[in-house]
């Protein structure tokens, strides 16, 4: 529903009829909700107008504030649609061949998510009307008053952004739950495959104290080898997804990275990843939910895996804790291919993903999220060369806390 519509329309105003030319592709329709801008990110604004008079009228009073398209006509504006990030539409409703109304009613199926305002200089109850049920934001007679212009402008991005925002969260809860259903399973899978490996294990005990022939005993031997190494996985993954009885407790780092690179180590082993971890023997401990902040060191090191598979050698990952008065310090770094100049702002960002259809958009906004929550942060840190380092900070602990 629109926000706010004249009630006084003189004219009467002939809506046009007929197909309208789109392009065959959409690349902004996805299965995803948009992603959520930052803050500080300039709102992209569609001027659809065929007179260039009243287009760069409007670019000139919002080209301080805002992002301005121009459009001449309604198949025009379509493909700018396509094109270009559009956040909100300020179209005339009186144009040859398609009016501002057929914009809306193409925009309202195609692009749902993004904000209209309509200007007529010929007002009627009807339009009005029209305007309302296909959703325009705001419906505003010429000759308008610029500062209410920008404020409906300003408007139309907050609700934009909010439901942006909103869709996000929704997606996030889903992925959420669903995470944590397969964690749920995978435990129990863990858990469960301990007895049978448990009875494996013993009745290969038997057959190697009674069994006299070497070659039977070299196979029994390897057998017994891969068995120590799936209760070793079993293990692994089992104290990885373990709660932890409190969710503020001290830990230390170098444990956190000693377990991921744990669980990693298959992953390492495929991509033929060599590792090295520098760790401090001193480090200082902090506090919190050592669960989480395994599930974001284990994100960093699995994205630096990814990035660095079917490349070329070299092929290393480093991993190295220090920490000073304040702060705890993981740095890992890879000799991937780096981060894009156009993505290294934006790759924090929920739901933005730099690997197209196989990703989530969740693995780093999750990293920043858990780190925030526990006072500190992560930033992808400038380093000559190749590849990427991430460096990931938490407070230190109170030591009062930890007698």
């Amino acid at each position: 529903m629109g926000e706010e519509f004249a009630a006084d329309m003189p004219a009467a105003l002939k809506l046009s009829t007929g197909s309208i030319p789109v392009p065959s592709h959409d690349p902004r329709k996805t299965a995803r909700p948009p992603v959520p801008p930052e803050e500080d990110e300039r709102a992209h604004i569609l001027v659809v107008d065929d007179e260039n008079g009243p287009r760069q009228s409007l670019r000139m009073l919002l080209k301080e504030e805002f992002e301005v398209h121009m459009a001449e006509n309604v198949p025009a504006a379509l493909r700018l649609l396509s094109e270009a990030p559009i956040d909100v539409i300020i179209s005339d409703i009186r144009m040859p061949a398609h009016s501002g109304l057929d914009l809306l009613e193409a925009v309202r199926e195609r692009f749902p998510g993004v904000g209209v305002i309509l200007l007529t200089g010929y007002g009627q109850l009807d339009t009005a009307v029209k305007a309302v049920e296909l959703g325009a934001f705001a419906y505003m007679e010429k000759p308008f008053d610029s500062a209410a212009m920008v404020a409906k402008v300003r408007a139309c991005v907050e609700k934009r952004r909010f439901e942006e925002e909103r869709q996000a969260l929704e997606y996030l809860a889903v992925e959420a739950n669903r995470f944590a259903t397969v964690g749920r399973l995978m435990s129990g899978t863990m858990h469960d495959l301990g007895t049978p490996l448990s009875v494996i294990g013993a009745h290969l005990e038997i057959l190697l104290g009674s069994v006299d022939h070497p070659e039977i005993e070299k196979r029994l031997l390897t057998m017994q080898s891969q068995l120590h190494h799936c209760n070793d996985l079993v293990r692994t993954s089992m104290n990885f997804l373990r709660q932890s009885g409190a969710s503020e407790a001290p830990f230390s780092l170098n444990d956190v990275a000693r377990v991921c690179l744990d669980v990693a180590r298959p992953l390492l082993r495929r991509h033929d990843i060599q590792l090295q971890f520098d760790q401090s023997p001193t480090l200082a401990c902090s506090k919190g939910d050592m669960v989480l902040v395994r599930q974001a060191v284990l994100n960093v090191i699995y994205n630096a895996c990814q990035a660095m598979h079917g490349q070329e050698e070299p092929r290393f990952l480093k991993l190295r804790t220090w920490n000073d008065d304040q702060q705890v310090y993981l740095a890992v770094q890879d000799s991937g291919p780096g981060v894009p100049e156009k993505d290294r702002d934006r790759i924090f960002k929920t739901l933005y993903s730099t690997k197209g259809k196989e990703g989530t958009g969740l693995g780093l906004a999750v990293v920043r999220l858990v780190m925030r929550q526990h006072g500190g942060d992560v930033c992808l840190e400038p380093h000559p060369g190749r590849g990427a380092r991430f460096l990931l900070t938490l407070p230190c602990a109170d030591y009062s806390d930890l007698r």
